[in-house]
């Protein structure tokens, strides 16, 4: 029996490591063009999977997307790395597209690759409407409760 297990854990961690190193499976699209899969999450137009030709750019895979919406926190996109290239490389990378705007620099811009995952996180404020308005409506509930349960009672 510990064989066994031992056996799995072994082709396990032989499994996760070659995924890990795998990690580069670009395609040819309809057009003969080879293309790569990224994610694109949060306060875009429209999140999803794309298949954009290797070699675009944050932005390029953003405008795929439809561009931010208004309430795009530009300041902390995050790119989730699909695999590293080293072990140096780090597993999240944060871009202030804000500042690329405001100086052009594009250095600023990281390189996608294939598997990653762009997440385009919302403003402070839009969650804080959001739960605010939430509460208010409890709280207008629970005050008409309470104002009948109190006519109920003097009557």
């Amino acid at each position: 029996m510990k064989r066994i297990v031992a056996v799995c854990l072994a082709v396990m961690m032989v499994m996760a490591y070659a995924q890990d190193v795998s990690g580069f499976s670009a395609r040819f699209s309809d057009e003969k063009k080879l293309t790569m899969v990224v994610k694109v999450w949060g306060e875009v137009v429209k999140p999803g999977i794309y298949e954009p030709p290797l070699g675009y750019d944050l932005l390029g895979i953003l405008s795929l997307a439809g561009g931010p919406v208004n309430t795009a926190k530009l300041t902390n996109v995050k790119v989730l790395r699909g695999y590293r290239m080293n072990k140096e490389d780090p597993i999240v990378v944060y871009v202030d597209l804000q500042q690329y705007m405001e100086t052009g620099d594009d250095s600023l811009i990281p390189e996608i690759r294939e598997g990653d995952t762009i997440m385009v996180p919302p403003k402070f404020g839009k969650n804080f409407v959001t739960n605010f308005a939430a509460l208010l409506a409890i709280a207008q509930s629970i005050t008409i409760i309470a104002y009948y349960i109190d006519r109920i009672g003097v009557e």
